[in-house]
Order: C-alpha cells, then structure tokens, then sequence
C-alpha cells in the first residue's frame, strides 16, 4: 500500500510542479510582452516612429517679388537629356535661395520651333514640389498666377524639364536648394 501512496503523492507533487512552472512562465512572459510588441513579426525593431507633428516646426513661405522680365544675355542654358525636344534656360539675375529654403528662378522653355514660354517658378527641395508664381506675357512682363499653388514634380518622362531642374541641377544630394552662385557654376561649367 506503501507504493501506491508514494507513487500518488508523487503525481501529486508532479503536478503541483507543473502548475508552478507554468504560472512562473506565464508571469515571465507577461513581463516582456510590451518588449517583444516593439518588434515586427521577425524579431526585428521597427525602423519607423510615430511623428508627433505638434513638435515639428511649421514651415512658412516667404514673401516673393517678382523679379524683371530675363533677357537673352543673362539665360544660361540647361543640358537636358537627348531624348529631350525642348531647350530650358534659367536666368542667372533672378536666381535666388529664400529663407524658407525655396530656390526661386526664372525659367524659359523653348520649343523646336522656336516658341518661348516665360515662368517664374519656386523649387522646394524638401518636399519635391514646385510652384509658378507668374507667367511671362508677349510684352515681356510678368503676369502673376492667381491661386498659384505647390505641386508635385512629375516623374521623368519625356520633356520633364521640371523634374531634370530638381534632380540635377536645383537640389543638392542632401535635398536641399544649392545656393545661387554654387547653382550658376555648375551651370557654367
């Protein structure tokens, strides 16, 4: 009878065991959880954080005055891929960087033709936009764009001068707008 009480205290004692590895695991599982929910489903820490945007900076446009209408002899010429049909200059009197980071710059488009079209554009590196601030007029001025708004730079395709001025010329490797005079060297060079 003595073997079989010892073989079920011994169950008993089993389970009793059991149960309290059990409850410690569960305990120690409950204490990383909030550890391990912090990484993705390959044990890997997320690469991405909430963005509090009440901490950012609030970006603001300058103020802009529209420069004079260009002439022939200050455009410098944009090299464009050959695929290109149109030639772009930019007016080296109207280039400017602003302290809302925004290169501002006039800019003549000009068909195989030979028909100019005049735009006063600002660039902003940061967010890959750009906007017309005023068209050129057959008299040689400035119209301003009513309701002129940012919009995205398109993608490259066949005459996307826009897109060329922002990825080589406009934008440094740090999507920052280069400086007027760094923008006109490496226009002339």
């Amino acid at each position: 009878m003595q073997g079989a009480t010892r073989f079920i205290s011994q169950r008993v004692g089993e389970k009793r065991f059991f149960f309290a590895r059990l409850l410690l695991f569960m305990a120690v599982f409950a204490a990383i959880s909030p550890v391990h929910a912090k990484r993705d489903a390959y044990g890997m820490e997320k690469e991405y954080f909430d963005f509090d945007e009440s901490q950012a900076e609030r970006w603001k446009e300058s103020d802009i005055t529209l420069p004079p209408y260009p002439r022939d002899e200050n455009l410098l010429a944009v090299l464009l891929p050959a695929t290109d049909t149109l030639k772009i200059y930019i007016d080296r009197a109207s280039l400017s960087r602003g302290p809302d980071r925004v290169a501002r710059f006039s800019l003549v488009v000009q068909s195989p033709s030979g028909a100019r079209s005049v735009f006063y554009d600002g660039l902003r590196c940061e967010t890959r936009e750009y906007k017309t601030y005023a068209i050129g007029s057959p008299e040689q001025t400035f119209t301003p764009v009513k309701h002129a708004a940012w919009r995205a730079i398109p993608r490259p395709a066949s005459n996307a001068f826009r897109y060329h001025l922002y990825q080589d010329y406009i934008c440094d490797a740090h999507a920052s707008a280069r400086t007027p005079e760094d923008l006109v060297r490496l226009l002339t060079r």
